[in-house]
Parts: C-alpha cells; sequence; structure tokens
C-alpha cells in the first residue's frame, strides 16, 4: 500500500473521531436531552413536607404560621409514623419477594396495606390542607388552589415551565 492511501486512510480515521468525540460534547454540554438535566442536589437536612412546601408558595405571614403550627406539627408527626409504617410494609413485601415460590395468598394482604396507608397519607394532607385554607385571605386561597391544580394535572416529573424549556402540556 502507498503512503497516499494511508494518508488518505488515516485522515478519515481522525475525521470520523472528531465527530464521534465532538456527539459526545454536544449531547453533554451544549444540548441534554431534557430528561438528563441536572439538578443542584436537595439542601442538607431534612425535606419539607408537602404542607411547608405550599405553605412557603402561598407566603404565610407571622401571624398566620403561629395560628397553624400546631396543624403543621401535627401533620409532620403524623406524617413521620405513616412513613414508618409504609417502609415496614414495604421490607415485608421484599421479604415475601425473596422467598421462593412467590405466595401471592401472602403478598396481596401487604399490597393492600401498603395502598391504604398511602390512601391515608393523602387524605390527612387534605385534611390539613383544609385546615390551612381556612386561615389564608382570598388571594393566598387562590394561589393555593391554583398551586394544587398544577400539581395535580400531570406527571411528577414535569415541573413548572423554566427559561428556555418549553411550558408542560395541558391535560387533554
Amino acid at each position: 500500500m502507498s503512503w497516499r492511501w494511508v494518508s488518505v486512510l488515516l485522515a478519515l480515521s481522525v475525521l470520523l473521531n472528531a465527530f464521534f468525540v465532538a456527539g459526545f460534547v454536544f449531547r453533554g454540554w451544549i444540548a441534554p436531552l431534557p430528561f438528563e438535566e441536572r439538578r443542584p442536589p436537595p439542601p442538607p437536612g431534612p425535606r419539607p413536607s408537602p404542607l411547608d412546601m405550599l405553605a412557603k408558595e402561598v407566603d404565610l405571614d407571622a401571624g398566620q404560621r403561629d395560628a397553624l403550627r400546631a396543624v403543621f406539627d401535627h401533620y409532620t408527626v403524623s406524617r413521620r409514623e405513616r412513613l414508618r409504617e409504609i417502609q415496614k410494609v414495604r421490607e415485608e413485601i421484599v421479604a415475601e419477594h425473596r422467598k421462593v415460590p412467590l405466595d401471592p395468598v401472602r403478598i396481596d394482604p401487604l399490597i393492600d396495606r401498603l395502598s391504604q396507608l398511602r390512601a391515608d397519607q393523602q387524605k390527612d394532607t387534605l385534611q390539613a390542607l383544609a385546615q390551612v385554607e381556612a386561615r389564608l385571605r382570598p388571594d393566598q386561597a387562590a394561589r393555593l388552589h391554583d398551586v394544587l391544580a398544577d400539581r395535580l394535572s400531570g406527571p411528577p416529573w414535569r415541573g413548572p415551565a423554566r427559561p428556555g424549556r418549553p411550558p408542560p402540556r395541558p391535560p387533554e
């Protein structure tokens, strides 16, 4: 083989590798896919409850926070206890899944219990929100309903519209 053919093949190889590397650079740094978008890690410490997040979004003043402190504290305690129960049931389900053969007779009641605990958690959240709503000004109550509607209108991974991203699709 002559040196010309070797140099042409080498040039083509370099060109192909350059396009290959450029593709990774483009996708990783310039235009990552939406589901690969990296978000900053959550702040250290305990995560705020849904009730705390909603209270922050409706801008409760100090008097409203003091008046609702008992509601928030009761909700936090009951939520923590229920999450412990949910974790215990999940561990029991995992233990049953490890057994050979699978026994639906033993797993079905555990799944029903897990579903009931999650439903109870949603009901408690709704009751606490009703108590919070009773203390809100009309503009805060309207904001609360807007936030709830936005959160329940789509999948949990679709957040609010941000600059550079199209807004979420309305429900059909």
